[in-house]
């Protein structure tokens, strides 16, 4: 059974009326704005994850670590909770936003490349794996229980993070897989 996509205004979304799932997302944003967000998202991320987020100050000695190293620290003593950390905040995200720039890079400049399915695909299931807002709770839960036992510094990169997170929670509450299906297939 399949459902019909209604006459939505931009801006509103069609949802299944039995399991609320959103079947139509009726976005206002443009490839090429979704380009513009994407790349400014990849810029950000270079100091996002290699910058320090916090700095660490116990018994006279400061560490500072940054996304990808508190990742890797936990290599040793919990690999699967390392991979899934370093997947859903770094990999995937990046993942997702490269894909998103692709495809609207191709719509936007009319280019109709026989790997653009493939990538729309991609982007459908990637968009599930993004998780930034985890880790950023789990980063501020993090800070809070650590603040009783030593003193700390937020790092440069906790900045950029948030603003990727914010460009981040743009970009996927903007794009529109079914919108950039029709805008394929109208090339």
């Amino acid at each position: 059974m399949t459902s019909e996509i209604p006459d939505i205004k931009t801006g509103h979304t069609a949802k299944c009326i039995r399991c609320e799932r959103v079947i139509y997302n009726n976005s206002a944003c443009h490839p090429s704005a979704m380009l513009a967000l994407c790349l400014s998202a990849l810029i950000i991320s270079v100091p996002a994850f290699n910058q320090p987020l916090i700095s660490l100050h116990l018994l006279s000695i400061t560490e500072d670590t940054n996304l990808i190293q508190g990742a890797l620290m936990m290599i040793d003593i919990a690999p699967i909770v390392s991979f899934v950390v370093l997947f859903c905040a770094v990999i995937a995200p990046t993942m997702l936003i490269i894909s998103i720039a692709i495809s609207s890079a191709c719509l936007t400049f009319q280019y109709k490349p026989s790997f653009l399915p493939k990538i729309f695909k991609i982007t459908r299931h990637l968009i599930h794996w993004s998780m930034l807002e985890v880790y950023m709770v789990s980063l501020m839960v993090a800070m809070f229980k650590l603040m009783n036992y030593a003193d700390l510094y937020i790092g440069f990169g906790f900045y950029f993070f948030i603003a990727l997170l914010l460009l981040n929670m743009m970009i996927i509450s903007n794009y529109s897989n079914h919108q950039y299906w029709e805008k394929y297939n109208n090339l």
